[in-house]
């Protein structure tokens, strides 16, 4: 039997309460499946404390009514109001900040029922001692897998804080792959904010940059590569596509990333960037490029754990003191993977899943969470999107890493 906490339990009261409220007759809600050209909402973080509502739309509303849920659920209305100062543009970033810590909020774009229904987010507490974050990555090409990933995002109990997409969000980026991946995040992203990681797809296009507020770093449009602060965590986004960006951005990279470490006040630290470092996916187990450039950083300044996708697997490696864990399965083709060196903890081909990790006192508890199994009639290295698929939710790797002194 699944085991739903309280707090889960509070927030489903409240999702079916909004359900019946939106589908009432004459709620005059539209189906944003019919609305061509509308992307959101998705929600992203520029900080502990502010929330940015975002979407796509050429014709918007004129900003974002939200209030606390329990006065919603009481009077049934809205009565705080961020202008949209976006206007005649079609993507927008509305912040919410002054939030209260721990409280469920409701939210719409726009005063009335139209374009889009009401969602609902909850604000951490502050300085939170324990929360949970999910990280997964590499949903291209396949929307429907991407879907099913995401769904099950949703489902989990686990109540995350933020979601982490560890790059290769779409195929290429042009509007029609966006609507699909936004399409395939509808069931998470209007209540759980996305952390997104650059890709090799993503080709550092500006409509990355245009579609996600985030918080500031450096690079281009100062987001290429950003840091933000969450309980005991300091996390690190990087940009590895050191082809696409020059040698002299990925030398600057590198000095951002070490006055990044230097300067982390909190106890663990976390790196997300798109290329493994170590993979057995590699002929020699490594990218030396990046191993040089940034591997003694890690070691240096004591990073704990790294999250990577690109490859579409799933492996856990060890290699002095920090842990890497490659998250490929969101969605695009899978292939095979078995542990060729030593370092290799742990891998598992053919996946789509993702990983569910919880930051408790001074440790960090990491589970890998597979969705479905493609099944694998023939040769190839890779499975396409259309192939059959066992779809079995179960725990496929288990690890505790804890803060040394």
């Amino acid at each position: 039997m699944l085991k739903i906490s309280l707090n889960r339990f509070k927030i489903l009261v409240l999702g079916l309460v909004l359900f019946f409220a939106l589908t009432a007759p004459g709620s005059g809600v539209v189906a944003q499946e019919e609305l061509p050209g509308v992307w959101g909402p998705y929600l992203t973080l520029t900080d502990e404390s502010t929330v940015v509502v975002n979407w796509r739309a050429e014709n918007g509303p004129e900003g974002v009514y939200y209030d606390r849920a329990s006065y919603f659920l009481e009077k049934n209305k809205l009565r705080e109001k961020v202008s949209d100062r976006q206007e005649g543009e079609i993507f927008h970033h509305v912040s919410l900040t002054d939030l209260s810590p721990g409280t469920k909020y409701v939210y719409r774009i726009g005063q009335s029922p139209g374009q889009f229904s009401l969602n609902y987010f909850e604000t951490p507490k502050s300085e939170p001692e324990e929360f949970t974050f999910f990280v997964y990555g590499d949903t291209r090409t396949c929307p429907e897998r991407h879907r099913l990933v995401a769904s099950e995002m949703a489902l989990d109990p686990s109540n995350p804080a933020f979601i982490v997409h560890t790059g290769d969000l779409v195929e290429s980026p042009v509007s029609p792959n966006w609507a699909d991946f936004f399409w395939a995040t509808e069931p998470f992203s209007g209540s759980i904010p996305l952390f997104p990681v650059l890709g090799n797809h993503e080709k550092n296009d500006e409509s990355y940059y245009e579609s996600f507020a985030l918080p500031s770093g450096g690079g281009d449009y100062e987001k290429q590569w950003y840091s933000f602060e969450y309980g005991k965590v300091n996390f690190i986004v990087l940009d590895s596509n050191a082809n696409l960006i020059g040698l002299n951005s990925f030398i600057k990279e590198k000095a951002w990333l070490e006055k990044e470490l230097k300067n982390q006040t909190r106890p663990f630290t976390v790196v997300m960037f798109h290329h493994p470092m170590f993979s057995s996916r590699y002929s020699s187990g490594k990218d030396a490029g990046l191993e040089s450039s940034w591997g003694s950083l890690f070691e240096k300044y004591g990073v704990e754990l790294v999250f990577n996708g690109h490859v579409h697997s799933y492996e856990r490696l060890e290699k002095n003191g920090v842990t890497y864990v490659v998250t490929g399965g969101g969605g695009a083709p899978t292939g095979r993977l078995n542990s060729r060196f030593e370092f290799s903890k742990k891998a598992h081909g053919d996946s789509l899943h993702y990983v569910r990790v919880a930051v408790k006192n001074e440790e960090m508890k990491l589970q890998t969470v597979e969705v479905a199994k493609l099944n694998r009639s023939g040769g190839g290295a890779r499975v396409g999107c259309n192939v059959e698929m066992d779809v079995n939710r179960r725990l496929i790797d288990e690890i505790l890493i804890e803060k040394l002194d």
